[in-house]
Parts: structure tokens; C-alpha cells; sequence
């Protein structure tokens, strides 16, 4: 077998921009597969639906799988099947299947999306150093590459089989070289450390804090899943702007949520991961508004970016908090907190589109508003259920200093 030498904070770094890249083209496409299926709003909500189901059905069972397998394996074969499903997708006509289709795709980027997270916890944890951020950054932009790459196909006349035959070949490419370096550097009694890190029991002292994580990482990707997936369709449908259009107001978005997370490992150790979601929130929800009320593209490009910016360092701190507060459980902790959140990143597309169906599209950004606010409450209950660490038994990172770390 070829051994690529890359770090394997790198090769982890290549799941994530694979899996940026696979959803940032697939959001910016959404209006060109709405426009080519003729689906309304309500419709295209339970596209979403489908997404969501299939990531959800393998968030919850692929801590399993990490107790009898490496997470790097586990994550190329997740990133093989979203490639090939969104390869599938321009090329089906009939409701169901195309249902189908998408369900594949949300289990085979749930699988990528746990098990990539994992690992890096893991990582962290082997080399005691945050850097959960910056590996959040390439997601980001990945998502960026992903939207730009699909906003020249369609200014350029390509087809939506064009655009996601292009993204699948990326995410593809990527992750089969991430697997070749993934076990670059890493010792035998490493690996034997971090499976035994995935089978330690999670200590009940610690769940409150956990499910507290766990709700602020919903909201934030609920709101976060919005902003992705409709923003594009938002410019589009209010404001009568072509797809192309669309696509780069998701890349606006994109791009600052990158840029926040590139540079969110510096701020986070010069303020504390609590102040920073506390702002952050807060911002988001100021940004949203704005996007509401904007009486033109210029305001709302405007608007995008603010929240990309707001938005970039919440969830990253929050996992990081919850692998660092897990000690020896830390793969069980993060299986948790990453499962509810990411119910809020898949589901809240869905549902938003519901609320766009039955109101408007307006009404929809105004949950996304209101998911911040109670976000930035959330942040000021967050040490009242942190356990103290002398009332942690068996783990090694308090989940008090976990925080402090950030």
C-alpha cells in the first residue's frame, strides 16, 4: 500500500475540507435541483428531510463502529458514499428515488461527519493542543470552494450534472489521499490508546454538561443549516436574483465563516470559549435581523457576512469542550454532543422550509434569530452544570478546564 507523509493532523484536515467542499456545492445547488425536479418550498423541505434522516440514522450508531475500526476508515468510506449518491442525484427524475438518493448522501456524510470529528478530538487529546477550529476552517473552506465551484458552472451554462459530478470527484479525491497519510506519525501504543479512548464509560456526573453542549451545538447548526441552505434560494426567490447569484451569497457566507475559523484557535485562547459564544450569538442574531429587514443584495451580502463571521467559532468550541471534558470517554461524549448538533444542522433545513411553505421565508430566518438569542442564554447556564472536577471520577481533563483551554 502507498504511504503518503503527511502529518496526521493534515490528513484529518483533507476530511474536512472534503466533506466542505461536498456540502457547499451541494447547497449552492439546490435552486438549479429545485428549478430542474420543479419542487416548491415544501418540497424541497423534505429533500432536506430526507438529508437529514439518513445523517441521523448513522450519527447515532457510528460510535459503534469507532470501537471496532480505525475513524480514518470510517470516514473514507462515509465520504465514498456521499460522493457517489451526489453523483446520482442530476440523474434522477422520480420522487422516490430521488429520496432515496438524498438519503444516501445525508448517511454517507453523517458517517463522514462523526467519525472526522472524532478523530480529531482524538488528536487533540494525543497532542494537547486546541486546534479543533482551524480544522473547521477547511470545512469552511471547503464550503466556499464547493459553492464558488458550482456559482462559475451555472454562470457558465453547465448543468446541475456538471456540478455535482465535479464535487463528487473532489470530496472523492480527497479522501482517498487522507486515508493514504492518516496513520502517518502515529505510534502503536497511539492506536491502542484511542481505541481504548472510545470503549472508556462516560461518568454520569458529566451528562448535564454534555446535554447542555449538546443543545447550544443544536442551535447553532440548526441556525448555521439554514443559513447554508436557504440563503441562496432567499436572494433567489426575493429578491428575483439568478441562481449564480445565489450561489455567491452562500459563498459570502462561506468565506467569513473560514476566515473566523482559521483565526479562531488565537481568539478563543485570548478571551475563553465562554465570551466568545456569549458575542458570537449575540452578533448572529443582530445579522440575521438585518438580513430580514434589507431592502437590497448589497445589505444582505452585508448581513451574510457579519453571520458567517458570528457563526464560525460556536460549534468548534463546543466540540472541543465536550472531547476535552469526556477524558477517557471522550469519543462517547463527543458522539452526544455531535449527534445533537447535527440533528440541528440536518433538521432545521427541513423545517425551515416547512416555514417558508406556510408563511415566508422571512418568517424562517426569524427561528434562525431567535435560535441565537437562546444560544447566548444557554452560554450564561453553562458553568452552573459543569461538574467540578474532584466530582468527575476516571477522567483525565476536567470538564471545568476543558473549557478554560478552549
Amino acid at each position: 500500500m502507498i504511504h503518503v507523509q503527511m502529518p496526521a493532523r493534515l490528513a484529518c484536515s483533507l476530511f474536512f475540507l472534503g466533506g466542505g467542499v461536498g456540502i457547499g456545492a451541494w447547497a449552492a445547488s439546490l435552486p438549479a435541483l429545485a428549478a430542474q425536479n420543479d419542487l416548491d418550498k415544501g418540497q424541497l423541505g423534505l429533500v432536506l428531510l430526507c438529508f437529514a434522516l439518513g445523517a441521523i440514522l448513522m450519527m447515532v450508531n457510528v460510535g459503534h463502529l469507532t470501537k471496532r475500526h480505525d475513524c480514518s476508515t470510517i470516514s473514507l468510506c462515509g465520504a465514498l458514499v456521499f460522493a457517489a449518491a451526489l453523483l446520482a442525484v442530476p440523474h434522477v427524475a422520480s420522487a422516490p428515488f430521488l429520496a432515496a438518493v438524498v438519503f444516501a448522501a445525508g448517511a454517507g456524510f453523517g458517517t463522514l461527519d462523526v467519525s472526522m470529528n472524532t478523530d480529531a478530538s482524538e488528536l487533540e487529546r494525543r497532542v494537547n493542543r486546541h486546534f479543533m477550529s482551524s480544522l473547521h476552517g477547511a470545512f469552511s473552506v471547503g464550503n466556499l470552494a464547493g459553492a464558488f465551484l458550482v456559482g462559475q458552472i451555472l454562470a457558465n451554462g453547465g448543468a446541475l450534472t456538471i456540478c455535482m459530478t465535479a464535487a463528487a470527484a473532489v470530496v472523492a479525491c480527497l479522501a482517498m489521499i487522507a486515508m493514504l497519510g492518516s496513520r502517518n506519525g502515529i505510534t502503536p501504543e497511539q492506536r491502542v490508546q484511542s481505541r481504548e479512548a472510545r470503549r472508556g464509560k462516560l461518568d454520569p456526573a458529566l451528562r448535564p454538561h454534555l446535554l447542555l453542549l449538546g443543545a447550544i451545538a443544536f442551535l447553532s447548526l440548526l441556525a448555521e443549516g439554514g443559513m447554508m441552505d436557504w440563503s441562496a434560494v432567499y436572494i433567489v426567490t426575493v429578491f428575483d436574483a439568478a441562481e449564480s447569484v445565489g450561489a455567491y451569497g452562500f459563498a459570502v457566507f462561506a468565506s467569513t465563516m473560514a476566515i473566523g475559523r482559521l483565526t479562531g484557535d488565537w481568539i478563543t485562547a485570548r478571551t475563553g470559549p465562554t465570551a466568545l459564544l456569549a458575542v458570537s450569538a449575540v452578533t448572529c442574531a443582530a445579522a440575521v435581523l438585518l438580513l430580514i429587514a434589507a431592502p437590497n443584495l448589497t445589505i444582505v451580502f452585508c448581513a451574510l457576512a457579519i453571520s458567517g463571521l458570528g457563526v464560525a467559532n460556536i460549534v468548534p468550541a463546543v466540540f472541543a469542550a465536550a472531547g476535552r471534558a469526556g477524558g477517557a470517554a471522550a469519543g462517547q461524549a463527543m458522539s452526544i454532543v455531535t449527534t445533537m448538533g447535527y440533528a440541528g444542522l440536518l433538521l432545521g433545513p427541513a423545517l425551515l422550509g416547512f416555514i417558508a411553505q406556510a408563511w415566508s421565508l422571512a418568517a424562517s430566518f426569524g427561528l434562525v434569530c431567535a435560535a441565537f438569542l437562546l444560544i447566548a442564554v444557554g452560554t450564561r447556564t453553562m458553568r452552573k452544570t459543569t461538574p467540578r472536577a474532584g466530582d468527575v471520577k476516571d477522567q483525565r481533563t476536567g470538564p471545568r478546564d476543558a473549557l478554560k483551554r478552549g
